[in-house]
């Protein structure tokens, strides 16, 4: 513990610091972090092409100090940020992780299940996974090892510990029937009990005649394919369970990595799009801090609709103008971090050299490591006036009648497949997210609990509803939607909704049958809603006037200040567009730092790959102001607070802190990102003894108003 107290030291020492903040408040900077691990030397490289961070594996046994040290070394002499990984991949990620023993194989697991399944269906531990979720031996062994960690690590302050990469029920997104083990059986049985009520309501939902608790067993997926009554709660119900428990599983763990490091922060990689495997995201984004996602699917909007304060991480593996489109895109869902995936080793040399790959994203890395990514991590979306129905039954109900008269067994769908599947519910998310993103709008998902719950009413209720594929609906979500009908809400249906009950029970009549001529298709979402009077505030246009209808907007706010991301939908020449504003406003650009002072229209032209953002506030915003010490000598710190000249409409304001020499060259050690909170923030600069004399200086810049302020020092020798 002392090495590790002491490294936490030597990190706290090489960094300027808020001196208001807490150790470690959040995640409020945008970090890149190498996957791959390196030599002090090449994170030394790093950090000057914007890669901040690198990785430390977790230990499956005992921390051992000495193996713990090794690992230590070049991210203590480089001062690289790390988080751990894989610390339970074993558990989290049974049937999709490496071994020694399956070097080439990493769903060895998963395909041995699929061998006993294959040599006979009726195996019952072809289903039984290995380690059950449910298992309470297996979730303390768990969260002895998390919080083990956590306490190991807690004065490292590492970013995050990954309780596993590539989760899942199975492997990653695969549906299989686990888990039909004694342990999970059991934990379904009171799950049943709390959702039901007693036996009898079980058995009249399922249409089945069990004579007590312990006899409740629920169906396969191929005893549900063979039903013909359209009852599918005996299969939808576990369904919902193991969703449950794999949410369950992860947060035992989230709260172990809290309970040896409070400051800590939990999370999970390599997430899938929403459907089979546990990738229910209600329940799944609240069940850990940290996600690093694939964002098919819309699973990003959906996660943060569910837990806006998810730390999103997302991987670069590639590179090329789409690449970085796919980056800036991430951006603005709200990630806060970039992995970098380098499997040919050579993103920098030895000598510090960096390859094609790294050349072309530097400049994008450092951009967002230099205050941007800070002021639109510190910017969340505007709430929407659009609900889009998030639906797991749906979702559930759609697989299944999908596999109905299928050549392919469905035994033989893989991860890859159900990644790929473009199935009607995720198209039809795919396109309420598009064409509320092209009026303007920002997507907000809601889930059957909240419609139940009233969601749909009061101050903050949606002006309208989208219901993309939402066959399956529960008799008080029906309810809901009916009184927002009657209320004057629009509803925009894909498909006819409500044909079964939340348990996947076919109805004799849809639920909203009545409510037929009211809804409105999809594909007419945006006449319908321009009818109701929904509208973002403002509009693009083409020069000679014709409305922009290939640019998708990302509304975010700011207390009083909006912000705006304009994405092109397609690579091309640059298209110049007019921003018209209801009113004036002060505009400014936070890339360009173009803008103007009070302006109702303003010329952008859109880039190809980056997006345009811009702040859009009533007035200019006041600008910073800097006061510090006129001297201070060599190896001694020195402060400087940041104020404005006035009252800010704003928040949170990012600010870009820049630290130079004497000799005219910016200190990386020195400068940083901070934020001005409640219209405050103090810098410190912890000089060291050997810091070359004379004047120096220091230029803060407000990200958001994109005000400067500037001071200077002399730095004595004694």
């Amino acid at each position: 513990m002392k090495r590790l107290l002491a490294a936490a030291l030597f990190y706290l020492a090489a960094s300027p610091c808020l001196g208001a903040e807490p150790a470690r408040a959040g995640w409020d900077d945008f970090h890149v972090i190498m996957w791959q691990g390196q030599s002090a030397s090449r994170y030394r490289a790093l950090h000057g092409l914007g890669v901040d961070a690198g990785k430390l594996f977790g230990f499956r046994g005992p921390i051992d100090p000495a193996e713990l040290k090794a690992r230590l070394a070049p991210l203590e002499q480089s001062a690289t940020p790390f988080y751990v990984e894989n610390i339970a991949t074993d558990f989290y990620a049974a049937y999709h992780r490496w071994t020694p023993e399956h070097p080439r194989q990493v769903t060895w697991l998963f395909d041995e299940a699929k061998r006993r399944y294959r040599a006979n269906p009726a195996d019952p531990a072809a289903f039984m996974r290995t380690p059950s979720l449910s298992d309470p031996a297996w979730l303390e062994r768990i969260a002895q090892r998390l919080r083990a960690h956590g306490a190991a690590f807690a004065p490292l302050r590492p970013l995050y510990y990954s309780l596993g990469d590539e989760t899942g029920i199975a492997d990653l997104a695969a549906a299989w029937d686990f888990d039909r083990s004694p342990e999970s059986l059991a934990a379904m049985r009171v799950w049943l009990r709390a959702q039901y009520g007693s036996l009898a309501a079980l058995n009249r939902q399922w249409g089945s005649a069990f004579a007590g608790w312990d006899a409740v067993v629920p169906q396969t997926t191929t005893q549900a394919l063979a039903r013909t009554d359209g009852n599918y709660a005996a299969w939808t119900d576990f369904r919902s369970f193991m969703d449950g428990a794999f949410a369950h599983a992860l947060r035992v763990g989230t709260d172990a990595v809290h309970a040896g490091d409070p400051a800590g922060l939990a999370g999970i990689e390599g997430t899938q799009a929403p459907g089979p495997g546990g990738y229910d995201y209600i329940r799944l984004a609240g069940a850990v801090d940290v996600m690093e996602m694939y964002a098919g699917g819309d699973s990003i909007d959906i996660a943060r609709s569910f837990n806006p304060g998810l730390v999103v991480l997302t991987t670069s593996f590639g590179a090329g103008p789409e690449e970085l489109r796919r980056i800036w895109h991430s951006l603005l869902l709200g990630a806060r971090g970039l992995l970098i995936w380098d499997d040919s080793g050579d993103f920098v040399s030895d000598s510090g050299t960096p390859n094609t790959r790294a050349r072309e994203m530097a400049p994008l890395l450092r951009e967002l490591r230099d205050g941007l990514g800070a002021q639109l991590i510190a910017s969340p979306p505007a709430p929407g006036p659009v609900a889009i129905l998030y639906s797991p039954p749906s979702q559930h109900v759609l697989w299944l009648l999908a596999r109905r008269g299928e050549a392919t067994p469905w035994t033989e769908r893989t991860s890859a497949i159900e990644g790929a599947d473009d199935n009607p519910m995720r198209v039809a998310i795919g396109a309420a997210v598009r064409g509320l993103t092209h009026l303007g709008l920002t997507p907000r998902f809601v889930s059957p609990a909240m419609l139940a719950d009233g969601v749909l009413q009061g101050a903050q209720a949606p002006r309208a509803l989208v219901l993309p594929q939402a066959v399956a609906l529960s008799p008080a979500e029906a309810a809901a939607i009916r009184r927002f009908v009657a209320a004057g809400g629009v509803v925009v249906a894909d498909g006819t909704p409500g044909q079964y009950d939340g348990h996947g029970t076919r109805q004799a009549t849809p639920l909203l049958a009545d409510l037929a001529t009211r809804l409105v298709p999809l594909d007419q979402l945006a006449p319908a809603l321009a009818a109701a009077g929904v509208s973002a505030g403002f509009v693009l246009r083409h020069p000679d006037g014709r409305p922009v209808t290939d640019v998708a907007v990302r509304v975010l706010r700011n207390g009083g200040v909006t912000l705006l991301g304009l994405e092109r939908d397609a690579t091309g020449p640059a298209e110049p567009v007019e921003l018209v504003l209801p009113a004036p406003a002060a505009i400014h650009d936070l890339r360009t730092g173009e803008g103007a002072a009070q302006a109702s229209r303003f010329a952008v032209t859109l880039d190809p790959v980056a997006p345009t953002l811009l702040a859009i506030a009533p007035q200019p915003l006041p600008l910073p102001v800097l006061r510090g010490p006129a001297r201070v000598a060599a190896g001694h710190a020195a402060s400087w607070t940041v104020s404005l000249s006035g009252p800010s409409p704003a928040a949170v304001q990012a600010l870009r802190v820049r630290v130079v020499g004497p000799d005219g060259a910016v200190v990386a050690a020195y400068s940083g990102t901070g934020l001005l909170r409640d219209g405050t923030a103090t810098w410190t600069v912890p000089f060291a003894a050997t810091d070359a004399p004379g004047d120096w200086r220091v230029e803060v810049t407000d990200m958001l108003g994109g005000g400067v302020a500037r001071a200077s020092l002399r730095l004595d020798h004694p």
